[in-house]
């Protein structure tokens, strides 16, 4: 039995679930057990990140952060980094001859994962890929390899793009604030509610993270490059 261990840069329930369930599904094998850990790390980067730039580094930050304080305790396999953002764009309607400007927020959010190219980081490639782990003959696992994506975005209603914009509230805060809620970033989420849980902040993360640990899949693509 195979155990890969994986650091989430969040004590967040709904990222901790998520990491989770991507990783259970890629690395699907009765041989390997996910262990996942979970650790506060900073971000890096402001409490409401603005624009892919920002947001992707505090994904990076929070990744490598809990990948740095689960090797200080034990052997770590991965450190993934979730960081939700807004991208701020201005919309002008050309149907309408005032041609009046609208501030729009897009929610969006990055994944970021750090891992090796030892033999359980890429357990789970795809076999058509004769990739040779660091470790297979011996050897120790080189440099660190990174992983990225982010999820779809999704244009904010004008009640919360107000208080984000204008009062300066972080999308969780303004959240609870328009749907008067408590602490709504540690469930479904403001995509779950506008979606009407058809897609919950877990769900809504899954596919990114699995998007992200493309290059373990495809190691001879991305890992060989990149060591």
């Amino acid at each position: 039995m195979t155990t890969i261990r994986v650091a989430v840069g969040s004590t967040n329930p709904c990222k901790i679930e998520a990491v989770r369930k991507a990783f259970c599904q890629i690395f699907s094998s009765d041989e390997i057990k996910i262990e996942i850990s979970s650790h506060s790390v900073p971000s890096g980067v402001a409490d409401q990140p603005f624009g892919d730039e920002e947001t992707r580094e505090g994904a990076m930050n929070r990744a490598l952060a809990a990948y740095n304080a689960a090797c200080s305790e034990t052997r770590c396999d991965f450190g993934v980094g979730l960081e939700g953002g807004l991208e701020k764009t201005v919309h002008v309607d050309k149907n309408d001859d005032s041609k009046v400007k609208t501030e729009e927020l897009w929610c969006m959010a990055w994944m970021a994962i750090v891992g090796s190219n030892s033999q359980a980081c890429t357990s789970a490639k795809a076999e058509d890929d004769n990739y040779s782990p660091a470790d297979s003959n011996g050897d120790e696992p080189k440099a660190l390899s990174w992983g990225y994506a982010k999820t779809s975005s999704f244009l904010l209603p004008p009640a919360l793009c107000e208080l984000v914009i204008h009062q300066n509230m972080e999308l969780g805060h303004a959240d609870d604030v328009v749907f008067q809620r408590v602490n709504s970033k540690h469930g479904s989420g403001t995509v779950g509610v506008l979606t009407k849980g058809e897609i919950d902040r877990t769900e809504y993360y899954v596919h990114a993270l699995k998007l992200a640990l493309i290059p373990w899949i495809r190691p001879t693509m991305y890992i060989s490059i990149a060591t």
